[in-house]
């Protein structure tokens, strides 16, 4: 009797342990084969190999189409290689699938604050009005999914500087301090908090202040090219050359636009004194960015300094044409 009971009790282990196997790890097993793929995307998508992402991702997505995060990433790879429709639309699926995931909605805003900037460089280029009905729909969408983003993570500090950002470029001033104030009171040291803020403090004509802003971010994050850049500018307006001319050196152009860095250092080095150098620069941005209105008006200035005067007519008759109808 005792045999037959314990025979029964094992039996009964086993069949729970097959139960247990089929239903929990099995599906483990099932899912790390499947997620091969993925982890491989992830990990050329951290070295910036962004096709090869996009490759991995693709045949983690075959294998399971209806995976959340499989989907949203491959939006985020999609958005690397500047795929923005194709990349919008799997974010938007994703969202769709996971609403309680507070990534997912910053995300979707970031790639639509993106095609923001690019449809109004296209709008602009076109001649058409920058404030069209497209430009502020996309940008109210993405502030919408911002908030929701914020709703499910307060302390999701990107999307709380990108809607600061946001509300900045629509002049909404005090919108734009709450946000990186919500930022502040919890983490002072946020990457790109002070400058931010500095550029509230720019916008309303407080250098000052903007300018400590700036100092503050670059002694947390010293390789912030472009908070050195706003600085080497903000040094630039108040007459400091030499400390313009440090923070501007140290800006590294592929990190920010490149002809603003050398339309900056081109007017530094001419209020140095050193017009060749000048030259030189405001040719090289004007290399990068032929549209440069200003950088014309620049050389026009510094030809007529040193005599130069039918370049510099060329120079000025260039910036005239190109400010009737503007490109930036």
């Amino acid at each position: 009797m005792r045999i037959r009971a314990q025979k029964q009790l094992v039996w009964l282990m086993n069949a729970k342990f097959r139960w247990f196997f089929f239903l929990v790890i099995w599906p483990v097993l099932l899912f790390s084969s499947e997620s091969q793929y993925y982890k491989e995307a992830k990990d050329y998508y951290d070295q910036k190999q962004y096709l090869m992402a996009m490759l991995s991702a693709q045949k983690a997505l075959e294998e399971n189409p209806q995976n959340a995060d499989h989907i949203f990433f491959y939006g985020l790879v999609l958005t690397e290689l500047q795929q923005f429709t194709e990349a919008e639309e799997h974010l938007r699926k994703a969202v769709k699938l996971k609403p309680e995931n507070a990534e997912f909605h910053y995300r979707l805003a970031a790639l639509l604050l993106q095609e923001k900037m690019a449809l109004k460089a296209m709008l602009s280029l076109d001649g058409r009005d920058d404030n069209s009905l497209l430009v502020t729909g996309t940008e109210k969408e993405a502030i919408n999914s911002l908030k929701k983003a914020i709703s499910l993570k307060p302390n999701h500090f990107k999307a709380r500087l990108h809607l600061g950002r946001a509300y900045y470029d629509q002049n909404l001033h005090d919108l734009a301090r709450r946000e990186f104030s919500a930022v502040s009171e919890k983490d002072a040291s946020y990457p790109w908090l002070h400058y931010h803020i500095a550029m509230l403090y720019s916008n309303v004509g407080n250098v000052e202040e903007a300018i400590n802003e700036l100092q503050r971010e670059i002694e947390l994050y010293p390789e912030h090219a472009q908070a050195q850049l706003e600085l080497g500018e903000l040094f630039l307006k108040v007459s400091k050359f030499e400390f313009a001319l440090k923070h501007l050196l140290t800006a590294d152009e592929r990190e920010v636009n490149p002809a603003d860095l050398k339309y900056a250092l081109a007017k530094v080095y001419r209020n140095l004194g050193d017009q060749e150098k000048s030259i030189t620069l405001a040719k090289e941005c004007l290399n990068v960015d032929p549209q440069f209105t200003d950088a014309h008006y620049l050389l026009g200035q510094i030809y007529r300094e040193i005599g130069q005067i039918e370049l510099s007519r060329q120079s000025m008759e260039l910036f005239q044409k190109l400010k009737t109808t503007p490109a930036r």
